[in-house]
């Protein structure tokens, strides 16, 4: 009999070419609960920083750019050298600002600044700031009225010239056209300079430690997304890795992931250790709470995307295993500590020995390099693995140790193909992340075009009231500044209101990419676990068997069998498989196992 021809109705896209699941998580990230912990847990970072940054002291704080600058520097000496003469020349320039400031005060607060000792020790302490910034205000509003009074009374000139002819009227114009342009270049002139002048103030002032590490950060994000989009994945490597040269222009996606992590971490503990040890206890606190919640709702999700948990839900899951989130990324820094402090304490003590200690400890190095050996593991583990120990957690609802233990493994097992998720999730990252900038850019703009269609009323200094209170958004910079200088105080509250609702929007930037972050790791977790495990994709650990989902209910396909109870044989048809997989559920902690898909 001949054979009968097979016809492929279908291919399972995501069995056949497991990676493609990673495609999964633009749709899973932009879920509301996920978006909404997300733009939580950024708000409560980043006040939380605002907050510091206004508790700290102004000689604490950061240079404009200072950590670009430390980026470049060879040496810490080298640094410390750059940053000082920034706040050096800033200083020497705001101290004339304060002597011009003693001369326009009567009270006797200020009559010390006549002094140029005095003057330039409140320079380098940054006072006085807000009386300066009134004064800059006060002098460009007087060069513009001078401006203004010069073109009238140009104006009036050239209005009283005869205009008999043709020619004499063109004149006339040209002249009046002419007065106009100078009129406009001394307005601009009278801004340029009153943005100087406020630079060396906010110089003198410091920017916040939280706001320049949260700028470079950002940054680096924009130009791992530039590199991505241009195929830029190598480039600045070979300077990078000899130190020489400054290729941040040209930095490509690797090298650009490496400073993310590495840089402004690595500058701001040696050179503001104790800003960014409370920091960094905000961030523990904070990550564990809201990005526990998410990978919780996410591993929910991945398993079964009918099932959704709630943010109270998420939540709750997040407080119950608060321990182990925030101690799963520092066990591994705290072995690596102690060994190195072991190996530090030993060392020292036997070289104070003289001969026999240097002999001993020649002789002994090679448990020194056993050391360094377990310590390089750790590491290359930790950098590996990290972004596993939430899901790991979320997923099998076990502690620390084991979302170490898994993430090692799971590293260790598969190098090359945790490395290839990793790049392609990057790669789709990067292209969701832009997506998302285009579609808030063109929310920015369409709002910003058509509430100013028809305001036509001016500053003081000639400017659209409405682009001075909220200037025409950028897509290569969505954050943006306001010349408060140009507007009176109910214009200045105004432009605060729209700037916090125009700011509110953007942090949903931020918050997809915290929510995608958390949602692709999981679903690297998954596919990871089905390698090296061999476990599906739909088995996820439930707290309760009757754990209620925001949208349909848990089906009766729930693995009913409480965990410690020995493993029942498989039942011998699917009839039996039904039948075992209503019974009524115990109390104790159970696996889900939804239906597979047809």
């Amino acid at each position: 009999m001949a054979d009968e021809p097979h016809v492929i109705r279908g291919i399972n896209w995501r069995e056949a070419f497991p990676f493609t699941n990673i495609f999964r998580a633009f749709r899973i990230a932009i879920h509301p609960s996920k978006l909404v912990l997300a733009l939580l847990a950024l708000l409560v970072l980043y006040f939380g920083g605002r907050v510091l940054d206004g508790l700290w002291m102004n000689r604490y704080k950061a240079v404009p750019g200072e950590i670009a600058i430390y980026e470049r520097s060879r040496t810490g000496e080298q640094f410390i050298n750059d940053r000082k003469a920034i706040r050096e020349t800033a200083a020497d320039r705001y101290t004339r600002g304060l002597q011009a400031l003693a001369t326009k005060k009567t009270e006797e607060t200020f009559k010390h600044l006549n002094d140029p000792v005095a003057a330039r020790r409140d320079a380098g302490e940054g006072k006085w700031t807000n009386h300066v910034r009134y004064f800059i205000g006060l002098e460009r509003l007087a060069d513009i009225d001078a401006a203004e009074k010069e073109y009238t009374k140009e104006h009036t000139r050239i209005a009283a010239l005869p205009q008999t002819n043709d020619d004499q009227k063109r004149d006339v114009q040209q002249q009046d056209q002419a007065a106009l342009a100078r009129r406009d270049a001394a307005i601009a002139d009278a801004r340029t300079e009153a943005r100087a002048k406020l630079e060396v103030v906010e110089t003198v002032e410091g920017k916040g430690l939280f706001l320049a590490f949260f700028q470079y950060q950002t940054l680096k994000i924009d130009t791992i997304v530039r590199g991505v989009l241009s195929g830029n994945w190598l480039g600045g490597l070979d300077q990078w890795m000899r130190k020489t040269g400054d290729a941040a222009d040209a930095d490509g996606v690797i090298v650009s992931a490496i400073k993310f992590f590495t840089v402004a971490p690595a500058w701001a503990l040696r050179h503001h250790p104790i800003y960014f040890l409370l920091f960094g206890a905000l961030f523990l606190v904070v990550w564990s709470l809201f990005g526990g919640a998410i990978a919780r709702i996410a591993a929910v999700h991945v398993a079964d995307e009918g099932r959704k948990l709630s943010v109270r839900q998420g939540l709750s899951f997040a407080v119950s295993k608060f321990l182990s989130f925030i101690s799963a990324p520092m066990i591994p820094l705290i072995i690596v500590l102690g060994i190195g402090l072991i190996v530090a304490v030993v060392a020292g003590i036997a070289l104070l020995i003289p001969w026999l200690g240097e002999i001993v400890v020649g002789a002994l190095f090679f448990l020194a390099l056993a050391a360094g050996f377990v310590m390089t593991l750790v590491l290359i583990g930790t950098a590996g693995g990290f972004n596993l120990m939430y899901p790991t957690i979320a997923v099998e609802g076990s502690d620390s140790f084991d979302a170490i233990s898994r993430s090692f493994s799971y590293v260790y097992a598969k190098p090359w193909r945790m490395l290839f998720y990793s790049a392609l999730a990057i790669a789709y990252g990067a292209i969701t992340y832009l997506f998302v900038r285009l579609f808030i850019y063109l929310t920015l703009l369409l709002t910003w075009f058509f509430v100013g269609l028809f305001v036509f009323r001016e500053t003081p200094d000639h400017q659209n009231l409405w682009h001075a209170l909220m200037p025409h958004p950028s897509f290569a910079s969505l954050p943006y500044e306001v010349d408060t200088l140009s507007l009176s105080w109910p214009g200045g509250l105004a432009a605060f209101l729209i700037e916090f609702w125009n700011y509110l929007a953007i942090s949903m930037l931020g918050a997809f990419a915290i929510s995608f972050y958390f949602s692709v790791n999981t679903i690297i977790y998954y596919l990871m676990r089905r390698e090296v495990d061999a476990t599906e994709m739909d088995d996820v650990y439930l707290e309760q068997p009757d754990e209620e989902f925001t949208e349909n209910p848990v089906a009766p396909s729930v693995s009913t069998a409480p965990a410690t109870a020995p493993a029942s044989p498989a039942p011998a048809s699917p009839s039996d498989a039904r039948s075992s997989s209503t019974e009524t559920p115990g109390p104790e902690k159970t696996y889900e196992k939804p239906p597979p898909e047809t």
